[in-house]
């Protein structure tokens, strides 16, 4: 059972979010635990700083959260958000995104209409939208999945990574992951409280390994399929239903509800 202070980080799409509903309806019960026990919850995500704002106003929080990948730190100032970069601006992803793709048929989301990221999504186009609004990592479509090993070279050429997450690939830059956003978010919560936290991770997909490897009690979604992503992170629970369901269920099991 987990005790008091205690920071969850969540992954969003397959996660807390359904894989293609992007409903966390079934997670209603942990995430009115969570506010009335006031627990830190922390969105760890690859969406972008205004897809997050969107979420977390129907989520009723308003906690600092992680967007692209652990590029960025958003932190709540008032009546906006102060950002905290952790990566490359996208300025430099994407002209260096422009240079691969003059070698191999990979499309970003800027080469992308915002129906076409609609089609591969089953986004909104007001969300589809505010994923086109990018500040530091572009994900992408790879034609031909065995170019990968060359796309992930040039990259670190250039200081920058190739990731791969539910849906997409996504170029960010080197030593740029989940869990060194997570660190900073740790100890800015261990600063002003003056205490140690306990962490709780929740993921499904390749993005989310340095997150789940980094915190006290990693949980692992399972794709919606029912299979779960091959990984070695000690202690790993498993949840035992895909997205919200599983989230919900996993974590009344940490925290020991009915």
């Amino acid at each position: 059972m987990l005790e008091e202070n205690t920071i969850i980080f969540t992954d969003l799409d397959g996660t807390l979010l359904d894989h293609d509903s992007y409903s966390f309806e079934e997670a209603s019960f942990m995430l009115d635990f969570i506010k009335e026990h006031d627990i830190p919850l922390i969105i760890v995500t690859s969406k972008t700083r205004n897809e997050v704002i969107g979420l977390q106003k129907l989520l009723g929080i308003s906690t600092p959260f992680i967007i692209e990948n652990g590029a960025g730190i958003c932190v709540s100032r008032f009546q906006d958000y102060e950002m905290i970069p952790l990566g490359k601006d996208y300025a430099d992803i994407r002209s260096a995104f422009e240079r691969y793709s003059r070698q191999i048929d990979m499309r970003g989301f800027f080469d992308m209409s915002v129906e076409e990221i609609c089609e591969h999504t089953g986004l909104s186009q007001e969300q589809a939208a505010y994923a086109k609004e990018r500040d530091f990592t572009e994900p992408f479509i790879l034609q031909d999945e065995d170019q990968l090993p060359v796309i992930q070279n040039m990259a670190r050429k250039d200081g920058l990574d190739v990731v791969q997450g539910g849906r997409f690939y996504h170029l960010i830059t080197q030593g740029q992951d989940k869990a060194s956003a997570i660190k900073k978010v740790v100890q800015q919560y261990q600063t002003a409280k003056a205490c140690r936290y306990k962490t709780v991770g929740l993921g499904d997909s390749a993005n989310d390994l340095s997150m789940l490897a980094s915190v006290d009690v990693p949980i692992l979604i399972p794709h919606p399929d029912g299979s779960y992503l091959t990984c070695s992170v000690p202690n790993l629970i498993k949840a035992p239903f895909p997205g919200s369901k599983g989230w919900n269920s996993a974590l009344k099991e940490c925290f020991d509800v009915q």
